[in-house]
């Protein structure tokens, strides 16, 4: 097994408030590893750290074999992100909003035609394709984030606690969904 995630000594200080402190692990490709901690203890400024968005204070990290500082075109294609709240825009439809996606990774042609369906399919979403995602509920609007951060076959996905809000037989097809992706060899880091 090759290490997928690798945090090593990672340290991130906003102000006098230290958010991350010396902080390592690792997590093995094709596993899923749960981040598991109360409000305000990291979680969300390390998967932020992960996808580049922000840099560690000190401490390295690497996904995929990529340093954070050094190779992030090559993070940003490999990882999917799902942030905590609601990310899609809410007033396209959910058809839209995968089109708007695909079109962000640069996936085309039959390929896309052909991920659109799946993601439909797997999600449950295909009769809600024309629906403004701002009217869909929160078990369905957490689905399309997912089938969103899916779209580019990430090989890595970091997922902010993904079911906060959600219904229990949401929560429940939500993580049959991810233990499908998980099964596809996909690494996955939740919170």
């Amino acid at each position: 097994m090759n290490d997928t995630i690798v945090a090593d000594g990672v340290v991130k200080s906003f102000g006098d408030v230290k958010a991350l402190n010396n902080l390592s692990f690792t997590v093995n490709e094709g596993d899923m590893y749960g981040f598991i901690g109360p409000d305000g203890t990291g979680k969300t400024t390390f998967m932020r750290i992960a996808t580049c968005l922000s840099s560690p204070d000190l401490g390295c990290v690497t996904v995929g074999g990529h340093d954070i500082r050094k190779d992030s075109g090559a993070i940003r294609r490999i990882v999917g992100y799902m942030p905590q709240h609601f990310s899609q825009y809410a007033d396209l439809t959910v058809g839209e909003n995968l089109s708007f996606f695909a079109d962000l990774f640069g996936v085309s042609g039959s390929d896309r035609k052909r991920r659109m369906e799946r993601l439909l399919d797997f999600s449950r979403l295909g009769p809600f394709i024309k629906r403004r995602a701002g009217a869909l509920s929160g078990g369905m609007k957490r689905k399309l984030a997912l089938s969103c951060t899916l779209i580019h076959r990430p090989t890595v996905l970091l997922l902010d606690e993904p079911t906060t809000g959600v219904d229990p037989v949401s929560r429940r097809e939500f993580w049959s969904i991810l233990d499908e992706v998980k099964h596809d060899g996909t690494t996955i880091l939740v919170s």
